[in-house]
């Protein structure tokens, strides 16, 4: 294991790659995991290659981590989702 770690580690972009999906995922972890935290009705962000988002809706998630050029187009996506979603449930 220490020989994979040190191998992967040894190129600086593919380790600041690794860490940085580390701590992203380790942030929806904390994220998740607080009460206070998960009355955000959904988050987004720009992962530099364009926007990505979630929301929650009851006890449904609802992601899309398509990027998108601008921040609309997420919050678009994402409604379309959850009325979609509504609209097959009724």
């Amino acid at each position: 294991m220490d020989k994979l770690v040190q191998m992967l580690f040894k190129w600086t972009k593919l380790r600041e790659a690794l860490f940085t999906e580390v701590n992203f995922y380790n942030s929806i972890s904390r994220m998740t995991k607080d009460p206070e935290a998960m009355q955000t009705a959904s988050t987004f962000w720009d992962e530099g290659d364009g926007w990505r988002g979630w929301s929650k809706e009851g006890n449904t998630y609802y992601f899309n981590d398509v990027p998108e050029y601008d921040l609309m187009r997420v919050i678009e996506s994402i409604d379309d989702m959850e009325k979609h979603s509504n609209s097959s449930q009724l």
